[in-house]
């Protein structure tokens, strides 16, 4: 059903959430090579940079949602097949490998933060709402909606988009700037999950909306 974005993107009550986008989750070398190529064949990271761009232009926030653990891994949790699968392809007993300020937690080059932008880091838990600090910048400034970007479809993503909508936020996903493994299950995640949560869009609608071209 077709809907009017300007309701939710006045761009003083919105936030753009950057999540996970990270040397460790998605750059060239990262364990988890499907969702590498998934991001990265796709053009989904270049359309990520673009409209990145289009939000600072409009002057809505961004906020980067990264992974950020104990240097030494101390007091991780080894508790899902994810985190244990990670640590056996990293070569590392425990963890995974992302520890704060580590060159895996930093921003890929191609999303580097700019001044302006938050980063945020989480030491545990699977979401970015979890034990970061977030909810408390977005409702002490105001947001009324957040705009997910990044990785993944298959747990970030949909675990944050329930956590918002939990809190009263409006969630947006414009679906050119997000990525899952495989590609497939990512699409039918969108469908048949992410709509019942929030509202299915594209970085070209939502740029138009704030009536900012898309560079590139």
């Amino acid at each position: 059903m077709p809907f009017d974005l300007t309701e939710f993107l006045d761009p003083p009550k919105t936030a753009v959430l950057v999540s996970e986008c990270q040397n460790g989750v998605i750059g060239e070398r990262a364990p988890l090579e499907g969702l590498v190529r998934s991001i990265r064949d796709s053009g989904k990271l270049e359309n990520i940079a673009r409209f990145l761009q289009a939000a600072r232009a409009s002057g809505t926030k961004i906020y980067y949602c990264n992974v950020g653990n104990d240097p030494d891994g101390w007091g991780d949790a080894d508790n899902t097949p994810l985190r244990r699968r990670i640590a056996k392809t990293k070569g590392i007993e425990k963890g995974s490998g992302m520890g704060e300020h580590s060159d895996s937690a930093k921003v890929v080059d191609e999303l580097t933060p700019k001044a302006g932008d938050v980063v945020v880091s989480r030491r545990h838990g699977m979401t970015s709402f979890y034990e970061s600090g977030l909810d408390s910048y977005l409702r002490n400034t105001g947001i009324k909606t957040v705009i997910f970007t990044g990785v993944s479809v298959n747990v970030n993503i949909t675990g944050s988009a329930i956590e918002a909508v939990n809190r009263g936020y409006t969630a947006l996903f414009p679906t050119d700037c997000m990525a899952g493994d495989p590609p497939e299950y990512a699409e039918q995640a969108i469908r048949y999950c992410l709509r019942n949560l929030g509202f299915l869009t594209t970085s070209d609608a939502i740029a138009e909306t704030w009536n900012v071209p898309l560079s590139g």
